[in-house]
């Protein structure tokens, strides 16, 4: 590869299915890297989402407007992979905004680009095949959680799914408004698991 540093999301899609020479070389050529600010819009909705980025360092946020509210969707960090799912892989404008919450280090595919991946490499496909999976699995588990009553019920089985370092990350308001509660509940309801966990420790 012309002895261009390996890109690293190339080492996130060869950990998904095994890489030929070609196609790593055909990716090393077309990834380009961008840097985000925090704060930053990399999607605006309305507008065409034509890129799939990785993250290397960061957070990003999806978030829907509706009536005069910022509705967040999805967090995302270090090591995934995030677009706009119905606009980048529908080509047609997106329904979410994407915003930066950190400084976040990305490298991304153009949707052209992606195309040419999908028709030229078999393991495109497979990838492709692997990563939709994914999203539905994430999709329905996103479901699952807008449908339990109580906040309560909402912020254990997100904390149950792996999100724990989320606590510490990510700002309060967005979590919260993710689980569908109010900022003071979430505090609430966090200082009290923060609690429960301390007296397991001790016990």
């Amino acid at each position: 590869m012309n002895g261009k540093k390996i890109s690293f999301s190339l080492y996130f899609l060869e950990k998904i299915s095994p890489l030929s020479n070609e196609f790593k070389s055909f990716y090393q050529q077309q990834v380009k890297h961008a840097l985000y600010k925090k704060g930053s819009i990399l999607n605006e909705s309305g507008t065409l989402c034509d890129k799939l980025y990785f993250i290397k360092k960061g957070m990003i946020r999806g978030f829907h407007n509706i009536e005069d509210n910022e509705i967040t969707t999805w967090l995302s960090s270090d090591n995934e992979l995030v677009t706009s799912i119905t606009g980048f892989f529908k080509h047609i404008p997106a329904s979410e905004n994407i915003q930066a919450i950190e400084d976040t280090y990305v490298e991304y595919l153009s949707y052209d680009d992606f195309q040419i991946a999908l028709s030229k490499y078999p393991e495109m496909v497979r990838i492709f095949n692997i990563l939709l999976i994914e999203y539905y699995i994430h999709a329905e588990n996103r479901t699952l959680l807008s449908r339990i009553p109580s906040a309560k019920g909402r912020f254990d089985h997100f904390v149950s799914n792996g999100n724990t370092f989320l606590l510490n990350r990510a700002p309060h308001k967005f979590l919260a408004n993710m689980l569908s509660m109010r900022p003071e509940t979430f505090s609430r309801i966090l200082k009290a698991n923060e609690a429960d966990f301390a007296n397991e420790m001790e016990s």
